[in-house]
């Protein structure tokens, strides 16, 4: 997976310190059930055309909604819109946030988003690019789905490639609002015979620390 190889560790030892905190104060479901939504989606149909193996996960957390921010209660769009800017410019995305844009921030990637600012207020609409690794890809009025893996100024198969969701649902009668960042991981440039995935178990464990962290964050910004 290029670069985000090289610093998922980094951002895990960043926020690792809290990991007994996160353990209890999210979830994480794997693998997806088999009618997930993700898996009807365009984008996944044509990136995983081989029908490879999936890493596969999504890290949820339930907030009563009378803790929401007024102005985002009733409206499953900014929520989500809110939500995604949390995770990205939220700390615990910073150390691959920092290391991508020292990194790839260049005049090729000149209209791409790299810093706080800048990811704290797009809107995320389709096309959006940002950190030379990420690129929104597909949206609906309560999720926005990135591509993950490597450049977008390189939209070709890869050997890591994946799709990353965040999403928050409203249940008015429950008084709740469910938000979560859905991750996919999987070889798109050709066939994966003997059932492998694109990455090793350890890895797997490592990044579903990191989305706990990102998604407890990225919740803390839609309260107060």
């Amino acid at each position: 997976m290029g670069v985000i190889r090289k610093v998922l560790g980094t951002a895990v030892v960043a926020t690792g310190g809290g990991a007994a905190y996160l353990t209890a104060t999210t979830n994480i479901t794997t693998p997806l059930p088999t009618d997930d939504e993700i898996w009807a989606t365009k984008s996944f149909k044509k990136l995983n055309r081989f029908q490879n193996p999936v890493v596969e996960d999504v890290c949820w957390k339930r907030l009563p909604l009378s803790q929401v921010r007024p102005e985002l209660r009733n409206d499953e769009k900014a929520l989500a819109t809110e939500f995604c800017r949390g995770l990205w410019a939220g700390y615990a995305y910073a150390p691959q946030r920092i290391i991508l844009t020292l990194a790839l921030k260049n005049p090729k990637t000149e209209n791409q988003l790299f810093d706080q600012k800048q990811l704290a207020s797009s809107k995320y609409e389709l096309g959006t690019r940002f950190s030379d690794h990420f690129e929104v890809v597909e949206r609906t009025n309560n999720s926005i789905m990135v591509r993950a893996g490597g450049s977008p100024l390189e939209p070709g198969p890869r050997d890591m490639d994946g799709l990353l969701v965040a999403s928050a649902k409203v249940d008015k009668a429950a008084g709740t609002v469910d938000v979560s960042l859905k991750t996919t991981f999987f070889n798109s440039v050709e066939p994966v015979r003997d059932g492998k995935k694109p990455t090793p178990f350890v890895a797997e464990v490592l990044h579903r620390f990191y989305s706990r962290a990102m998604v407890d964050n990225a919740a803390r910004s839609l309260t107060g």
